[in-house]
């Protein structure tokens, strides 16, 4: 039969209080050092559309810029123009009536990865006919943008241009836009 001492007691219970501790220490900071790592390679992808026309020429471009720290890996895309699921540019020209022999540069945004202070110009045109046709696409109540992407360590954000607020949301899987997805 082992007999504990009151002090032999008081020692075990009192090395049991600091191994809980430093337990505990060493879960939040391992939590905290989780949270900084994803912080440090937080991608921000905004877009943008830059639009002119005057006499001294025209300009239309449709572009997504990675303001964040850390590369974003685009998903999909989701464009809609007059209530229509847009494919691809070629379609979009349709769409907008424009002429299909009108000078475009396009660039493919799906499942491709966004650098830190990148800027890819999905769609752009100077033909001045094409620039106001798109001006007046865009500022149609049913016209929209959406895509998703996400980090390096699978954090996911949406942003859609119909929502309320105007910012990528937090989302656990980016979705399948399924037949209104934008192709190339």
């Amino acid at each position: 039969l082992v007999r504990l001492t009151f002090w032999q007691t008081i020692l075990s219970v009192a090395g049991i209080v600091v191994a809980v501790v430093a337990l505990y220490a060493a879960l939040t900071e391992s939590a905290a050092v989780r949270e900084q790592t994803a912080a440090s390679v937080w991608p921000y992808v905004q877009f943008s559309i830059s639009d002119h026309k005057s006499d001294a020429g025209a300009n239309f471009s449709l572009a997504l810029t990675n303001t964040g720290v850390g590369p974003a890996r685009m998903q999909n895309l989701r464009l809609i123009l007059g209530g229509e699921a847009v494919h691809n540019w070629e379609q979009a020209v349709s769409l907008v009536n424009g002429n299909p022999n009108a000078v475009v540069a396009r660039s493919f945004i799906t499942y491709r990865v966004i650098s830190p202070g990148e800027t890819v110009n999905v769609f752009s045109t100077t033909n001045p006919d094409l620039v106001g046709r798109f001006q007046r696409a865009m500022i149609d109540p049913n016209s929209s943008i959406a895509y998703c992407y996400c980090s390096i360590f699978d954090a996911c954000w949406l942003a859609d241009s119909t929502a309320i607020i105007q910012q990528p949301t937090a989302i656990d899987t980016c979705p399948d836009f399924g037949e209104a997805a934008y192709r190339h």
